[in-house]
C-alpha cells in the first residue's frame, strides 16, 4: 500500500492537472467564441459593403438616367428655341400683312358697297324668283359691311360668295311654290331664261313674261314639259332637254 504522503502527492498532482485542463478548455471556449463573433463580424461587414454597393450601383445608374435625360431635354429646347423663332418671325409676317390688308380694307370699302348696291339693283331687275331669300341676302350683306368687327377680307368674301350665288342661279334648274292669282303654284326656273308655273293639279300652265311683268297663260302642250323640269329640278327625274316656249326680250327704247 501506498504511503499517505504519497497519496496526498497523487491527489494534488491530479488537482493541479484537472484545474489546468478545466483552464484550457474554458480559453479554447473563449477562444472558439471569439472566432464565430468575428467570423459572425466579418459576415454583417461584407453585407453591409454589398449593400453600399448595390446602392453605389443604383445611385450611379440613376446618376446616368437623369444626365441622359438632361441631354435629351437640351436638345427639345434647342428645337422649340428654333420653332419659337420661326413661328415669331411668321407672326410678324401675319400682323404686318393684316395691317397692310387692314389699309387695303378702307381703300376696298367704297368699291364693296357699290358692288353690293349693284347687286341689289340686279335682283330687283332679274326674274322675280327665290324673292325673300335673295332680299335677306343682300340685307346681310349690308349688315356685313357696316360690322367694325369683320376684317375687309372677310368682307370681301361674303360679297363674293353672294355673287358666285347669283351666278349659280343662271346655271341650274329651280322649283319654288309662289301664290299666283288665287292659286298656289309650282315654279319653274331654268336658269334666268325663263320662269313657268304650272298648278298643282295641272290644269294650268304659265310663263313670266318681263316686258309686261305679269304671267301669261300657256297652251296645253307646255304642261308635260314643265312637269318634267319641276322633276329634273327636284332630282326625280335625270336631266334632260326641255322644249318649252322662251319669252322674247324687248330692247327698251
Amino acid at each position: 500500500m501506498a504511503r499517505p504522503e504519497w497519496r496526498l502527492l497523487f491527489a494534488a498532482v491530479a488537482a493541479v492537472l484537472c484545474a489546468t485542463v478545466w483552464a484550457q478548455a474554458d480559453t479554447v471556449g473563449k477562444v472558439l467564441d471569439l472566432t464565430q463573433q468575428s467570423q459572425r463580424a466579418a459576415a454583417d461587414s461584407q453585407k453591409r459593403v454589398e449593400q453600399l454597393d448595390d446602392q453605389t450601383r443604383a445611385m450611379l445608374e440613376r446618376y446616368r438616367a437623369a444626365l441622359w435625360q438632361t441631354q435629351q431635354l437640351n436638345a427639345y429646347a434647342e428645337q422649340l428655341n428654333g420653332l419659337l423663332a420661326e413661328q415669331q418671325n411668321e407672326l410678324a409676317a401675319l400682323q404686318q400683312q393684316s395691317a397692310e390688308l387692314d389699309r387695303a380694307g378702307q381703300d376696298l370699302l367704297p368699291l364693296m358697297l357699290r358692288m353690293t348696291d349693284s347687286l341689289e339693283q340686279f335682283i330687283k331687275l332679274d326674274l322675280p324668283f327665290l324673292k325673300e331669300e335673295r332680299t335677306q341676302r343682300i340685307a346681310a350683306l349690308k349688315q356685313s359691311l357696316s360690322d367694325a368687327q369683320l376684317s375687309a377680307g372677310e368682307k370681301f368674301r361674303r360679297l363674293l360668295e353672294a355673287y358666285q350665288i347669283e351666278i349659280d342661279y343662271g346655271r341650274n334648274l329651280g322649283v319654288e311654290q309662289l301664290r299666283i292669282g288665287d292659286s298656289q303654284m309650282d315654279v319653274l326656273r331654268v336658269g334666268r331664261v325663263a320662269l313657268y308655273a304650272l298648278s298643282p293639279d295641272g290644269a294650268q300652265a304659265q310663263v313670266w313674261d318681263a316686258a309686261a311683268a305679269r304671267w301669261q297663260p300657256l297652251p296645253r302642250s307646255a304642261r308635260a314639259q314643265i312637269r318634267e323640269g319641276i322633276k329634273m329640278a327636284r332630282e326625280l327625274a335625270p336631266a334632260n332637254l326641255l322644249e318649252l316656249p322662251v319669252p322674247v326680250a324687248v330692247a327698251q327704247p
